[in-house]
């Protein structure tokens, strides 16, 4: 970050970031003045983790199977009223499922869960400062007392009224917003 000019810098993570997220606070590099998590949870990873391959037939070799793969994630991850189009547009949809079709990664994806079955992200208690953000549509949220286990400097908890497992993407508006809020104590020190 610095070699990009900035002095300091924030970071922010869900799914697979946060535990990356997480572990970049432990590291401290120069600058990082705070984090951002969002708090959910992993349930699709035992699936992939124990025979990602078998998944990953299906995503590598047919367009069919991997756009019903990601719809059904977007139907049962997103905050919705029974219809993943209540949450996101055919077009982002779409965009997203081509996305790993044309790059060929959803395999690789699905395959991180296996490689990382007996990794931990936990790494003691972080002192920096820690942000979080808790939305309604979130395969598990993590209760704000069990945060404060572990991030003894947790300066910002919000259970956000709308959004799910893809905030950033389902709730763009909302997820800058809890950014803006989350940091802006930090803004002027």
């Amino acid at each position: 970050m610095q070699g990009l000019g900035y002095r300091r810098w924030v970071a922010q993570g869900g799914d697979w970031g946060a535990g990356v997220t997480t572990a970049l606070g432990h590291l401290l590099p120069a600058g990082l003045a705070g984090i951002h998590l969002l708090g959910d949870g992993y349930d699709h990873l035992r699936q992939q983790s124990t025979r990602p391959q078998t998944i990953e037939y299906a995503l590598a070799d047919s367009p069919a199977g991997q756009a019903m793969w990601i719809y059904e994630q977007f139907s049962s991850w997103t905050d919705n009223n029974g219809s993943p189009e209540d949450a996101l547009s055919r077009d982002q949809m779409l965009d997203n499922i081509s996305l790993y079709w044309f790059t060929n990664t959803a395999a690789s994806a699905a395959r991180i869960s296996w490689e990382n079955t007996d990794a931990s992200f936990a790494g003691g208690k972080l002192s920096l400062p820690v942000a979080a953000t808790v939305f309604p549509g979130e395969l598990y949220r993590a209760p704000r007392s069990w945060a404060e286990q572990t991030y003894s400097n947790l300066i910002y908890w919000n259970e956000a009224e709308h959004g799910g497992h893809f905030a950033a993407f389902e709730q763009p508006d909302i997820f800058v917003e809890e950014m803006r809020s989350a940091f802006r104590q930090l803004r002027d020190q």
